[in-house]
């Protein structure tokens, strides 16, 4: 069994702080005429955080700050950013895709309106560089801004480029670069941060990160591939193993799909002993995870 299979108590105590910070607004214009409006931002940001999700890369975060002995309170205001980035960015997605529902409940577009989740999600990604005031080396803020924003925009250039693909006109490396743009920057934040606070510099993590996170994210987004044949070729949603089936039967997309997980998990996991102090621990528990999601999805 993996060291990550059960959460460590302080770290399971630091995520539920995460998640109350996630929803949390500063009363910081207490005008009567914006009540009604504070109140119905309250509300959406509590539907979407009582909506679940499995806290990824927030637990990232905080395994590789517990490796790292870093702050508590430092670690905490690492995993509120790059938890309160990600879920920004599902509420946009959802938006741009026409997904109704998330995690099993309706989206927020769908609980409230288009408007309202738009102007919610732009709340958390305010919110989120707001947080990086927060951390206890103040020199630092500069180049954690820095960080938070390459992330920021890599993660709008990959959304940008993959609601403008359509699976007749993508060749598999244009998909496979514009997977990684997608979700590759903010999983690698969950690592970034702590080690920028570790005392790293922005070219030195980079270095560190990119040959460990690029191909993760890269087999997480096949995996969902695989798992969402029928409906992204339904809706025309980019989908390797699509792509693939224009030259080759579905059955062989699937089995190609299938082998380049195994190949880039196991690059993946080969990068993680050059991250200092084994700081990448949860993200090797997530390889493991998406190992045994693999083998559900394709048998």
């Amino acid at each position: 069994m993996h060291v990550c299979s059960t959460i460590k108590n302080h770290i399971g105590s630091a995520l539920s702080t995460v998640e109350q910070n996630m929803s949390a607004i500063t009363a910081a214009y207490p005008v009567t005429q914006l009540d009604d409006a504070t109140n119905t931002l309250q509300s959406s940001l509590a539907y979407h955080v009582q909506t679940g999700g499995n806290k990824t890369r927030a637990l990232m975060s905080l395994y590789a700050s517990d490796a790292l002995h870093l702050r508590q309170s430092d670690a905490i205001v690492a995993a509120t950013i790059v938890e309160t980035l990600h879920n920004a960015s599902l509420i946009h997605d959802d938006i741009q895709d026409d997904e109704i529902e998330r995690r099993g409940q309706p989206a927020l577009w769908q609980k409230y309106d288009v408007g309202t989740a738009i102007c919610t999600g732009d709340f958390l990604i305010a919110k989120a560089y707001a947080e990086c005031a927060k951390i206890s080396d103040v020199k630092l803020i500069p180049e954690l801004i820095e960080l938070v924003h390459e992330a920021v925009q890599e993660t709008i250039a990959g959304q940008t480029v993959d609601i403008n693909c359509t699976t007749v006109t993508t060749s598999v490396k244009h998909y496979e670069m514009t997977a990684i743009a997608k979700s590759g920057p903010l999983l690698g934040l969950s690592l970034a941060i702590p080690l920028l606070l570790f005392g790293y510099k922005k070219a030195e993590i980079h270095s560190l990160l990119r040959p460990c996170i690029e191909p993760f994210s890269l087999s997480y987004q096949i995996i969902d591939d695989l798992h969402d044949v029928v409906t992204d070729a339904e809706h025309d949603c980019l989908n390797l193993v699509n792509v693939l089936a224009q030259e080759m039967s579905l059955k062989e997309a699937k089995a190609y799909a299938y082998s380049r997980t195994e190949l880039l998990l196991g690059a993946a996991k080969r990068q993680l002993s050059l991250i200092p102090n084994h700081a990448g621990v949860y993200l090797e528990y997530c390889i493991e995870q998406l190992r045994h999601k693999s083998l559900q999805v394709t048998s």
